[in-house]
């Protein structure tokens, strides 16, 4: 990630040390939630932090002259829009049934975002991230007004876990999701291989930054005392290497005919003569 705000990550960085440090009640409140069917918290590359319920970011925390600030989608306090409004962080306690029942009602347990906490909270779980995003400069261009500016591409990947010495990246697919599979079956060439293909590239391309980059997470995670329950055991990730190929998760049908089982078997067929190790 050369010249790129990634590197800006930094594990003494104010708001780390202040949440660690001074240990506010409401920080204690989120800790305490961090279980199964309850909160769970990610490190983003500006030194920020966000703390999701369901799937849906709860919070956003930053640190800014000399104070923790929080921000709340005003949704998820009853007000209309689409703004996240700056929110009294000490009233977390008193507001978090209301803002639940909010978010469950925009990410419902079957979508991504649902499934995608479901397993991040599993007892048994090894996520040290998701949402992981990445944006480089790949060419310059005009603007509507003449003036020259960057092209970005964004790199999105759902999921980042720990596993046997590897960090893995991890792509989730509900079955449903037409970029599995063609009308040809497994006979066909799906959107999901050209995609997986873009993203093991991307791993390849950076592999020594997005290595150092989850160094610095883990141990930010680790200071703070928000890893994963199976993860707590581990000191530093100083001996893992990068996975260069993304695994993928599909969350499968909850019951099956024969249909749902030709597509599932389809599926499996194609992503097994691809190399692409799936839960199938």
């Amino acid at each position: 990630m050369r010249n790129n705000h990634f590197t800006s990550l930094n594990p003494k960085d104010e708001l780390f040390k202040k949440l660690k440090g001074n240990n506010p009640i409401w920080w204690q409140f989120v800790k305490e939630n961090i279980k199964p069917g309850g909160f769970y918290v990610d490190i983003r590359k500006d030194n920020s932090l966000n703390v999701y319920y369901n799937g849906g970011s709860l919070l956003r925390i930053t640190f800014s002259k000399g104070t923790i600030k929080g921000k709340i989608h005003q949704s998820y306090l009853g007000i209309a829009g689409s703004k996240y409004v700056y929110y009294e962080l000490d009233r977390l306690p008193m507001d978090i049934d209301e803002i639940k029942k909010r978010i469950v009602s925009k990410y419902g347990d079957t979508s991504e975002n649902g499934i995608k906490a479901k397993l991040i909270c599993d007892p048994n779980a090894k996520y040290i991230d998701s949402e992981f995003a990445y944006s480089e400069i790949i060419v310059k261009k005009k603007s509507r007004y003449g003036k020259e500016v960057d092209a970005y591409l964004t790199t999105r990947i759902d999921l980042t876990k720990l596993e046997n010495g590897r960090i893995v990246f991890i792509e989730l697919k509900r079955i449903e999701d037409g970029r599995l599979l063609t009308d040809e079956y497994e006979n066909g060439e799906p959107e999901i291989l050209s995609q997986i293909k873009v993203y093991n590239q991307f791993i390849k391309a950076h592999k020594e930054e997005i290595t150092n980059y989850y160094k610095k997470l883990f141990s930010i995670k680790h200071d703070l005392g928000i890893l994963p329950k199976r993860l707590t055991g581990i000191d530093n990730i100083d001996d893992y290497v990068l996975c260069e190929g993304v695994e993928l998760y599909v969350e499968s049908y909850s019951s099956r005919n024969p249909r749902r089982i030709r597509r599932i078997n389809a599926i499996k067929a194609i992503l097994d003569r691809n190399n692409i190790i799936h839960n199938l």
